[in-house]
């Protein structure tokens, strides 16, 4: 209030002067002692543009006026500002007078601001500009004009403050809308729901409605093209049972503009059919008449599955001839059928709940309730507890089956409860003894009555001078299947297996499950090895063959060690222990394969013991290095990069390659440090060779089980930042195989890496199941041809036209093509002709130390 009553008084004192005659300093008609620059004066010697009479009113309607406005000289410095000026600077008028406009402003918005008013001095056009106010912080638009005569600059300043910010929450909520419509299309395209939508002209029948569906809603009925699909078509998809169902519904949407939620059921190209729940829920009518449907398709084919097996299972447990029970993972008692009431003598009120619920008085001695307990809390498998109970006041005895349920993290959820009575059926006997002695889930011999008939065989073979043969069998990736399709799936698979092995013996052979994906097969009476050999290749040939499990097709390998009687030992323990060596031999030698057993097995297997231990103290002892080998352009025989290999130097072992060690790392969890290590040394090398102007990438490989690792970003993020690289110093060499594990979460992570520039290279391309559908999702920008096929090139073999037919394809999607294990010009020289990007082999060099990459010479 202070300054606007000081601004008042001078601007009074001002006004006051002489109006008449030569016109004050500050008088808004003369702004400068030169009559020559009078601001409004004259427009000439003789023709004023204003009358000494109202000069006084005008200066007055320019000092009131409710917008702020400046006049400035020719330098940018203020001449005049009214109050409203004042006001938005922050200071009184006659503070400004002599000042530089500049001065006021944001130091972000100086210079700016002396562009345009130099461009208007140049021009004389009308400009518009904003900018922000120093002291208030108000945010104004200017609007400027210049005086032809004097070169003076008049500005009217709006105060748009309010306004920005308004604009700024538009802006930022219509950024937040289209973020949120990118999370929900990414929601919907990832999720199982088919969208699609359909149009009708007015005058057409429904007969020739056409049909538009997403990506995921083409698939589930089966269309290879998703847009404008005939009615026709579409209704050829559909089973026979759902026709009407459909038409009546499209009908409804039509003419009463009714929605609809229907269940049907549509035809696979494969004879069979799945159910869809099939949904609309926008109907509109534009102008013209024509008529929208849109909605939304879902494959609930495995919920009706699973809805009949419940029903199935629940009429099996209600009416099973006996007593069942569940109970939760602290023994209590959640569900009983109505035998096990009839049976105990208990009704549920006095079962439901309790956690003793055998120990009743006179029903029960302690000892065997001690059992019970012992086998429902205690115990981490399957056991089976015989007792007396009471029945209707009767002691008889019983025959109780524990069933202990897990969760994916084996965690105990529940136990399932059998109660047999065996008092009255010799049947029940034997069925007794054959739940003793057989796996639960095949139904093969399991461990019980493996070893009573692997003792009396080799009772016999002894006897007779013959052989025997023990093959323990072990899936292979079998956790795979039950991590990804679930536990139900991996059990329906370990019953088909069950089935085929059996198919693939003697009838007095025997196949037994151990647990878990593990089987042992014992082959009695058997004349040579080969012939054990031969029952081995029909095993792996007869199992590796698809599965059909519900909606899922499948295929799995196994590993089969092999001890043979009485070379591989006369002992049962000592056989089963060889076999189970040998198996492990033939899964590290890579799996799908047979192995026997001899003494040299033993010998890897100490020598694995002891590589186990020593990992565990090899990275705090420093013993890992990398060595390097460069990378060629196949075009000038520059080096483009070079490919980091991990070596071990073992104190007892020398130096080792990681084919010795990498898989034992794997196995034992410890690939995850080093990994870590690699990736982090090799950072800091490309560091020092960028430091000494050897500016190269260094291409790192990662096992799958590294890309299933949740910190893996953050590792790669960390060892860029700390050795101050940009992303593009690094490349990252994958497998098939690893994508193909676990494709969806795989993607998702290449894609952050691929954002942040980090090169993406698909290693030992031909080597797996290649697809090129995987090939057009993952962010690859090069593949590697697997070194097979170099070794190929310019003979006879069928694989020597592969690595062209590699190489096309490969420019038809974009993507660099590099050659590994290039060992002689001829092959280099060819790899050259067929189009390839690069190549690298001991044809340039071997592994080398880092020290030596930057002096090799290469060839002209």
């Amino acid at each position: 209030m202070k300054n606007s009553r000081e601004f008042r008084q001078k601007e009074d004192e001002s006004s006051s002067g002489k109006i008449q005659g030569d016109a004050t300093p500050d008088d808004l008609f003369q702004t400068d002692p030169d009559p020559s620059n009078n601001l409004f004066a004259t427009t000439g010697e003789t023709d004023p543009l204003f009358s000494e009479n109202n000069r006084t009113d005008y200066r007055r309607m320019f000092e009131k006026v409710p917008a702020a406005m400046l006049v400035l000289d020719k330098s940018g410095k203020i001449l005049k500002a009214n109050y409203a000026a004042a006001r938005l600077l922050g200071h009184t008028p006659v503070r400004l007078e002599q000042t530089f406009f500049a001065d006021y402003l944001k130091k972000a918005d100086r210079d700016s601001f002396l562009i345009v008013t130099k461009k208007l001095k140049s021009s004389r056009n009308h400009s518009i500009w904003e900018g922000q106010t120093a002291k208030t912080e108000r945010i104004f638009r200017m609007r400027s004009f210049s005086d032809d005569k004097n070169q003076n600059l008049l500005l009217s300043l709006e105060d748009i403050t309010d306004e920005k910010k308004k604009l700024g929450r538009e802006e930022a909520r219509a950024q937040q809308l289209q973020e949120d419509s990118q999370l929900y299309r990414m929601a919907v395209e990832r999720s199982e729901i088919g969208l699609w939508k359909a149009s009708l002209s007015k005058k057409q029948a429904m007969e020739e409605m056409h049909f538009h569906f997403s990506d995921k809603g083409g698939d589930i009925f089966g269309f290879v093209s998703f847009a404008d699909i005939g009615f026709t078509q579409f209704m050829d998809t559909i089973h026979s049972d759902s026709v009407e169902k459909i038409r009546g519904a499209l009908r409804s949407a039509i003419n009463s503009k009714i929605g609809f939620d229907i269940e049907i059921r549509i035809n696979k190209p494969n004879g069979d059919f799945a159910w869809v729940n099939w949904k609309c829920f926008l109907i509109e009518e534009n102008q013209t008449g024509a008529i929208l449907l849109e909605g939304i398709a879902l494959d609930i084919t495995s919920h009706k599955t699973t809805e009949k097996a419940l029903a199935i299972a629940s009429s099996l447990f209600e009416n099973n001839r006996d007593g069942i029970f569940i109970a939760d993972q602290t023994g209590r008692i959640t569900v009983v059928n109505y035998q096990f009431t009839r049976m105990t003598g208990l009704s549920q009120e006095q079962i439901m709940g309790n956690h003793q619920w055998y120990l009743q008085p006179g029903i029960s001695d302690s000892s065997c309730y001690s059992q019970l307990c012992d086998v429902i809390i205690c115990t981490d498998h399957e056991e089976m507890a015989t007792f007396e109970k009471n029945r209707e006041q009767r002691i008889e005895p019983t025959y109780l089956t524990i069933k202990i349920v897990r969760d994916m993290d084996e965690k105990i959820i529940s136990y399932i409860g059998v109660l047999l009575d065996i008092s009255q059926n010799d049947f029940l006997e034997d069925h007794t003894r054959y739940m003793i002695e057989h796996d639960f889930l095949t139904g093969l011999p399991n461990r019980i009555l493996l070893l009573d008939r692997l003792g009396q065989t080799l009772i016999a073979a002894e006897r007779n001078h013959r052989r025997a043969a023990v093959m323990f069998l072990d899936l292979d990736k079998f956790k795979h299947i039950n991590d990804t399709l679930g536990h139900a799936i991996g059990d329906r698979l370990l019953q088909q297996v069950a089935q085929r092995l059996t198919q693939c013996v003697r009838k007095n052979d025997t196949v037994s499950r151990q647990g878990g994906d593990e089987f042992v097969i014992l082959l009695s009476d058997i004349g040579e090895a080969d012939d054990a050999a031969m029952v081995a290749n029909n095993i792996m040939h007869t199992l590796s063959q698809n599965y059909q499990i519900e909606n899922y097709e499948m295929s799995i390998t196994s590993s089969i060690g092999i001890a043979l009687f009485p070379e591989d030992g006369k002992e049962i323990d000592t056989l089963l222990k060889n076999a189970d060596t040998a198996m492990y031999h033939a899964k590290e030698n890579g799996r799908n394969a047979y192995q026997f057993f001899n003494a040299e097995m033993n010998l890897h297997l100490i020598e694995r013991s002891q590589l186990e231990e020593d990992l565990k103290t090899a990275l705090k002892n420093g013993d890992f290095f990398l060595e390097y080998q460069p990378i060629i352009d196949m075009h000038n025989q520059h080096m483009t990069g070079v490919e980091a290999f991990l070596r071990w130097n073992h104190p007892q072992f020398g130096i080792l390659m990681p084919s010795r060690f990498l898989s034992i790392a794997e196995n034992t969890g410890l690939i995850g440090p080093i990994g870590e290590w690699v990736i982090n040394t090799a950072c800091k090398q490309a560091k020092k060779w960028k430091d000494q102007g050897f500016s190269k990438t260094v291409s790192v490989n990662l096992s799958s089980i590294q890309l299933k690792q949740k910190d893996l970003l953050g590792t790669i993020k960390n060892a860029l930042e700390e050795n101050d690289l940009t992303p593009d110093f690094l490349e990252l060499q994958i497998t098939e195989g690893s994508i193909t594990e676990n494709i969806r979460t795989v993607i998702d992570l290449l894609n952050e890496l691929r954002n942040m520039g980090v090169k993406i290279a698909l290693d030992n391309f031909g080597n797996g199941c290649s697809s090129i559908s995987h090939l057009k999702r993952v962010p690859i920008e090069k593949i590697k041809i697997d070194p097979s096929f170099i070794r190929a090139l310019g003979t006879q073999s069928s694989d020597a036209d592969v690595a062209g037919a590699i190489i096309a394809m490969a420019k038809n999607l974009n993507l660099k093509v590099s050659a590994g294990g290039v060992e002689t010009t001829d092959q280099a020289n060819r790899l050259k002709e067929i189009g390839c990007d690069e190549y690298q082999g001991y044809v340039i060099s071997p592994t080398l130390p880092a020290k030596e990459i930057n002096r090799l010479q290469l060839p002209n």
